[in-house]
């Protein structure tokens, strides 16, 4: 039995308790959903006081527990859509309560309503890595510190608390906050969809996200496959038993989302892609992904088996967008696609995979990176031998048949012309993130080859790698030279060299901290060797060892990095 009723949160509030069960998503509203609900608040209080703003709807599983704290009792209800709005507004609500007067009595009844009077029972119960973080803001007010967030979804939560925070000072600028608690406790108004029966849950959630409305792929996905479970199941036993087994899935797929932004489309199409076969030669639509995954589910064991995948897709992915290092190669979708089928891949050991790899990285970087080429390369060809690789193709099966279709996905771009036409000569500056990961790779060329036990600064590792490509790029002849440059781009007997032409040239660049970066920028080159001095990278050391900068040096410094870069990216 479904039972829609409308609500204000203040009559959604009064006789229940809400959870987020372990096999939903994490919370991940970014500032522009919460932007467009403070922009939503903003404009109902210019409207007349009896005016509502239908917010969205709430899809709630009636669960038989029950909170008995005094004389009253409270009702725990999953939430299993609308957790982003209700999670968004209870932290307002929180941060209200605190900038209320101590005492005061809207303050205590605020509280109250966010924490039940045994101190223990909170409004909203999250069940997921980072419920330390919200239930002690809820209860204490306490915010978290910068070392306790742990992933993204600590890192998404925490933008929350901090622009719910920034939000009030704009709100009292011209009110009272006690009139944004009135606001959204008694104006703010929800359809509610009460169920205690599973099936109609993700069934009406499923429909009522089939309008167009930005709700997740993967969490429409989701709902699918939990209605197939019902569906396909011969008994309720099976049914229960086969419901467990996907929130468990679930809850890790969730697990590893949270973990790195990955989009939860991707999942959904790289696992229908690999799994199922490429549409037209490239990967799925969202869209058209979901409704092969509903086709495939024809036995009672199938939501289950299309989870694990999409899990087992999911935690290769998180690998990839966990190393940030390598974005210049995995920024292209069919490059992920390919290296998820490697990971995957069945008939290698883990050596031959790491080869496997190195050899995708290889010619990636060549074709993407070095050629410069955009994401419509190669796509048929990525996704091809992916598909292969995953499905274990008998032509694509063994090491050596991988390895001989990788050196043909880039045998239309050798090393020699990448580096002639896409390296030297060129202004690399203009490509920031393939040129901070040559840069990187050439830093730990450096480092490998400098003595046993040599290693780098993780500091400033991760001081080049937290901020902006371009940002992190520090050109040794300055962009704009100032005093002490003069003349510095004439070889002797030879006209002067345009500088603008020049100062992109991967000869003259190095990676710096963005604040040694900032400070160095037209500086005479003793005055940059001074702070150069002050970082650690090895890169480095070959410039300060130097008397001065000029054209000549900028030539110098390019061969030596080509000529490596000739090994680095070469086929295996």
């Amino acid at each position: 039995m479904i039972d829609p009723r409308y609500s204000t949160l203040q009559g959604l509030f009064a006789d229940r308790v809400f959870r987020i069960p372990v096999y939903q998503r994490f919370y991940s509203w970014k500032r522009k959903q919460r932007e467009d609900l403070f922009g939503d608040l903003k404009k109902l209080v210019q409207t007349a006081p009896d005016q509502h703003h239908f917010m969205a709807t709430v899809v709630c599983h009636k669960t038989a527990e029950i909170n008995a704290i005094g004389t009253a009792q409270y009702r725990l209800y999953d939430i299993v859509d609308g957790q982003q709005r209700l999670t968004t507004l209870i932290l307002m609500l929180k941060c209200i309560e605190l900038d209320l007067p101590e005492g005061a009595e809207d303050r205590i009844e605020l509280a109250r309503i966010l924490v039940k009077r045994d101190g223990h029972l909170i409004l909203l119960q999250t069940n997921n890595l980072n419920q330390h973080i919200f239930n002690r803001f809820i209860r204490e007010g306490t915010i978290p510190a910068p070392n306790e967030l742990q992933n993204h979804s600590d890192q998404n939560l925490a933008d929350a608390i901090s622009d719910c925070q920034k939000f009030l000072p704009v709100w009292k600028s011209t009110r009272q906050s006690i009139e944004l608690m009135r606001l959204i406790l008694h104006r703010l108004g929800f359809v509610v969809y009460d169920t205690e029966d599973g099936r109609v849950v993700y069934t009406l959630f499923e429909v009522l996200n089939s309008r167009g409305l930005a709700v997740d792929w993967l969490d429409k996905t989701k709902s699918v496959l939990m209605g197939k479970a019902y569906e396909l199941a011969a008994t309720p036993a099976a049914q229960q038993a086969e419901i467990e087994s996907l929130q468990s899935i679930w809850g890790k797929i969730y697990g590893e989302i949270a973990k790195q932004d990955i989009p939860g489309d991707e999942i959904l199409r790289i696992t229908a892609t690999l799994f199922y076969g490429p549409g037209h030669g490239k990967p799925r639509s969202a869209d058209e992904s979901l409704e092969l995954l509903r086709k495939t589910c024809e036995r009672p064991n199938s939501p289950t088996q299309v989870s694990e995948r999409l899990l087992s897709v999911a935690t290769k992915l998180g690998e990839l967008y966990g190393d940030v290092q390598l974005g210049a190669v995995t920024d292209i979708l069919q490059a992920r696609l390919l290296a998820v089928a490697i990971k995957s891949a069945a008939g290698v050991n883990e050596d031959e995979r790491k080869k496997l790899l190195a050899q995708w990285e290889r010619v990636s970087f060549r074709i993407f990176g070095l050629f410069g080429r955009d994401s419509r390369t190669k796509v048929g060809e990525y996704v091809r031998i992916g598909f292969r690789i995953m499905t274990n193709d008998i032509e694509v099966r063994t090491y050596n048949q991988m390895m001989g279709e990788l050196h043909n996905l880039g045998s239309d771009f050798p090393i020699e012309t990448a580096i002639k036409d896409g390296l030297v000569g060129q202004d690399f500056y203009d490509s920031p993130e393939a040129c901070r990961y040559l840069l990187w790779n050439f830093e730990e060329h450096l480092t490998n080859t400098s003595g046993p036990g040599a290693t780098f600064d993780e500091h400033e590792r991760a001081a080049i790698w937290r901020e902006r490509a371009s940002d992190s790029i520090e050109h040794i002849f300055p962009q704009t030279p100032g005093p002490g440059w003069e003349g510095k781009m004439q070889i002797p007997g030879q006209l002067e060299e345009p500088v603008e032409r020049n100062v992109g040239r991967i000869g003259n660049l190095i990676l710096l901290p963005t604040v040694l970066n900032s400070e160095a920028k037209a500086r005479p080159f003793n005055e940059k060797k001074t702070l150069y001095a002050r970082h650690q990278l090895r890169m480095v050391a070959d410039i300060t060892a130097k008397d001065d900068w000029d054209f000549q040096s900028i030539l110098e410094r390019e061969t030596k990095i080509a000529n490596w870069a000739k090994t680095r990216w070469n086929d295996i």
